[in-house]
């Protein structure tokens, strides 16, 4: 149905442009998109969302998936990197996770998401065995198709933010996964609160259009690796 509407929005723009203006018809398809995309997301994360270890509700131990991000900003430490190595080794120490997959971007030599990630698992107890790097996880779409594609892992809990979370959950469903999340705290003033939500409002508009009009793919897949 969604993808129904997506291409009947395509079709139809020049009867859309004549209806309501050059302006108006972008706001509007805007808003279509932007509501769609919002359901999508809230059928996806119905009863998969935890903001304590303790709450997920599952039958054994799962892969945990924690999505990337750099420790430090301009030289300041990073409080969503921090706080989602701490959700992680959380998990570890609730039982609940398996084997981590640190999945990140690692384009240039100097920037190694997934490595930072390893580092800072291992600091907070996970042992090192445990911790695998996906060095191709460019974006959340990436990180989540390669997990099946390329770990053979279609059920595992997925790490980040709650904004955050939400998308990479829409985008598992989309792909049949079986996954959960685990919200990372956030804490950050108003105006980097709301910048965060006006550009989480953006990608969630290009997710809807990559699952279901474009049908995108990972940049990199490659060889299965096995893990366990």
């Amino acid at each position: 149905m969604i993808k129904k509407l997506l291409l009947w929005i395509k079709q139809h723009r020049k009867f859309s442009f004549i209806v309501f203006g050059g302006g108006g018809v972008l706001l509007v398809l805007a808003l279509v998109l932007l509501l769609v995309s919002e359901l999508v997301i809230a059928s996806a994360c119905e009863g998969r969302l935890a903001d304590d270890a303790t709450q997920l509700s599952i039958p054994h131990q799962l892969p945990v998936l924690v999505l990337g991000c750099a420790p430090q900003i301009n030289g300041r430490n990073n409080s969503y990197f921090t706080n989602r190595m701490s959700a992680a080794a959380e998990l570890w120490r609730a039982g609940k996770a398996s084997v981590f997959v640190v999945s990140g971007d690692n384009r240039r030599k100097a920037y190694n998401e997934p490595e930072w990630m390893k580092e800072a698992l291992v600091k907070l107890g996970v042992p090192a065995e445990r911790v695998v790097c996906d060095y191709a996880g460019l974006r959340t779409l990436d990180s989540i198709v390669r997990m099946k594609e390329i770990f053979g892992m279609e059920s595992y809990i997925i790490v980040s933010q709650k904004f955050h979370n939400e998308r990479a959950l829409a985008i598992a469903a989309k792909h049949g996964h079986d996954a959960y999340a685990l919200n990372a705290d956030v804490r950050a003033g108003r105006a980097a609160l709301l910048r965060n939500w006006l550009r989480e409002r953006a990608a969630r508009v290009w997710m809807l259009i990559d699952l279901y009009v474009r049908d995108r793919q990972p940049r990199h897949l490659g060889e299965p690796i096995r893990v366990g």
